[in-house]
């Protein structure tokens, strides 16, 4: 009976390898289901409003935007979206048109949230990380999406062990605490370097076929 569950376990592993999935061993923040015993979006919101905890940062904690029953969850360091939830920046204003004209998604499908959640100097930006960790993992577990799509390495190097080269996952798809993780180009390297938008829409375009 084991023989035969890990010989089908072999070969859904196989069949999702085909479908452009890939494997790796990265030690992650962990996720906790119950965190905080917070029942709905608006006591989270809230909290993370009325936040102080880092000495280092700047401004007033951008929640980000958050739905329920999400279809992905976008992930970056610093928050996109201003302390009101709106597209004002050039970031935000580019993953907007990514979101509705490459990936065809309403904005009510999808959430993006940040590792931080204010603005803050660099020399402060672990220990803010540290600090934002259970409110950027309860706003995961409200959004309930199965697709996490991390925006830059510097984000992905706080969610996984640094000594796995961003290279060998960017754009690729990966497994991680039942969610299917997505790492592709941060928005402000795309607004350095356009030259790599054409990259970037391919791999915005695989990300396309699990919808």
């Amino acid at each position: 009976m084991q023989r035969l569950h890990n010989a089908l376990l072999l070969k859904k592993l196989y069949l999702l390898r085909d479908l452009d999935f890939s494997y790796v061993n990265p030690t992650f923040l962990r996720l906790k289901k119950d965190s905080f015993g917070f029942t709905d979006i608006e006591s989270l919101n809230r909290v993370v409003r009325n936040c102080d905890l880092c000495k280092h940062k700047r401004g007033q904690p951008h929640i980000g935007l958050l739905n329920k029953n999400s279809k992905l969850v976008f992930v970056s360091l610093y928050p996109i979206l201003d302390s009101q939830g709106r597209f004002v920046s050039r970031s935000a204003e580019m993953l907007l048109k990514i979101i509705k004209l490459v990936l065809s998604l309403d904005i009510s499908l999808v959430s993006i949230i940040s590792l931080l959640k204010c603005d803050m100097s660099k020399v402060g930006e672990e220990d803010g990380v540290c600090n934002c960790k259970e409110y950027f993992l309860k706003q995961l577990e409200f959004a309930n999406a199965k697709t996490i799509v991390v925006l830059g390495s510097e984000s992905y190097f706080y969610l996984c062990d640094k000594n796995v080269k961003y290279e060998e996952v960017q754009g690729k798809f990966f497994q991680w605490n039942g969610f299917n993780m997505f790492p592709t180009f941060s928005l402000s390297l795309l607004l350095r370097q356009p030259q790599l938008k054409i990259k970037a829409h391919k791999e915005f375009l695989t990300l396309k076929g699990i919808l």
